[in-house]
């Protein structure tokens, strides 16, 4: 059976292929399973594509796992050389589903992996506990966001679902601290249970699909003129995330910038309510929420300057994109975040919940060469700090050294790229 045919196979629920993935060789080739909620084109799951995309000419076998919904980044996964396995669970919230649970035990009865990877509350406490029962030599979890963004019933099982881990991974020292009252940045000697491997893109990738984008395409969808600034936010239109703060700051940026705009991309639950609140503050002309778009990278070209009002991040993949794309960033000053932008050097850094103090920081990006600055320093931060091979590198070294293996000579030189 082919790689494609095998992952048709085991993404059927109820079929008796599962076992196709246990058939596997059990030479140097590591197994690595993630189990996460859905793959959804948003922070974790690209994460998790990342790093399939990075390792795949090293010796590891990888497999997806999710519990159902959005499967948008399906076919990145399999192009990339995973198996992906759909659990077969419907609604907005797939994981909570029960139906897909039959479906998972009897996977993980008949498949077989060195290590588990689950990223999420939910699944990293319900894969801790059947990774436990199918005797899978190592649990690994990464946390993407303080504890205080997860809902009380899924921290508390977290936290008591946790000593199963083998390693605990945060994507920022401020999320590692959040849980822990201190931080680390993986090492390869370490080895308590706590770390932190900070996330990391495909710098020159994503800055060359923004470069080879149309940004003007993006201005006449919209209808907007040539404005100067355009303000860019990307994200769920999620509580979490406050872009009802923008669009009050907005107010104020028009006031001295009538020809600024702000393009809200996103997807959610608070679409409609946003959409509500850009007509009633009478800002139709200055602020425009796109709902979700094709793809991203024009927006990039088109956005003078990107800004963010989340409340609680981890470490937020589309400020590395932004500053990928030599977009100056207005962020929250929130953990995970002031790690990325520095204020004053790669854009500025604002209380969250402050619309008055976030137009102040907006209109200081009206100015052209101010935008420059930061935007060059940006670049140059994520290229040095950020990257997806760092990111990689430490990621499967923590493979390696949970199952003992030892690092094969030809994956030195990748290795010794991780600064």
């Amino acid at each position: 059976m082919s790689r494609s045919d095998t992952a048709r196979a085991a993404s059927t629920a109820g079929t008796d292929s599962y076992d196709a993935i246990s058939r596997q060789s059990r030479d140097e080739t590591l197994r690595v399973c993630f189990l996460i909620n859905k793959l959804a084109p948003d922070g974790a799951p690209t994460i998790v594509l990342n790093l399939v995309e990075q390792a795949r000419d090293q010796p590891f076998d990888f497999t997806v796992c999710f519990f159902g919904g959005d499967d948008t980044l399906r076919q990145d996964f399999e192009a990339a050389g995973a198996r992906v396995v759909d659990f077969g669970a419907v609604g907005e919230f797939p994981q909570f589903d029960p139906r897909s649970l039959p479906c998972m035990l009897r996977f993980f009865r008949q498949a077989s992996f060195d290590v588990l990877h689950c990223h999420l509350p939910y699944s990293q406490s319900l894969g801790r506990l059947v990774g436990s029962v199918a005797d899978i030599d190592h649990i690994v979890s990464t946390q993407h966001n303080v504890p205080a963004n997860y809902h009380p019933i899924e921290r508390v099982a977290e936290r008591i679902t946790r000593p199963l881990d083998s390693r605990t991974i945060a994507v920022s020292e401020g999320v590692q601290t959040a849980f822990t009252g201190e931080s680390e940045v993986f090492d390869y000697g370490a080895n308590g249970q706590w770390t932190t491997i900070p996330n990391g893109i495909d710098v020159d990738a994503f800055a060359g699909s923004v470069e080879a984008a149309d940004g003007s395409a993006v201005h006449q969808e919209w209808g907007l003129s040539d404005s100067d600034p355009l303000f860019l936010n990307v994200a769920r239109y999620e509580p979490q995330k406050r872009q009802e703060t923008l669009i009050e700051a907005m107010g104020d940026v028009v006031d001295t910038a009538p020809s600024a705009h702000l393009l809200i991309v996103g997807w959610g639950s608070l679409e409609s309510s946003l959409r509500t609140k850009v007509r009633n503050a009478g800002l139709s002309e200055a602020v425009t929420v796109t709902g979700r778009v094709p793809e991203i990278h024009g927006y990039y070209a088109a956005a003078d300057a990107f800004v963010s009002a989340s409340a609680f991040e981890g470490l937020p993949v589309t400020i590395l994109e932004a500053m990928a794309a030599t977009c100056p960033v207005v962020a929250t000053d929130i953990d995970g975040v002031r790690e990325v932008v520095l204020d004053g050097e790669t854009g500025r850094l604002v209380p969250p919940e402050e619309p008055t103090q976030m137009a102040t920081a907006m209109r200081e990006l009206t100015e052209h060469a101010t935008r420059e600055r930061y935007g060059a320093k940006g670049y140059d931060r994520v290229q040095n700090m950020f990257t997806v091979e760092q990111m990689v590198s430490r990621y499967t070294r923590l493979y390696r050294s949970l199952d003992g293996r030892r690092e094969q000579d030809n994956d030195a030189e990748y290795y010794d790229n991780d600064a």
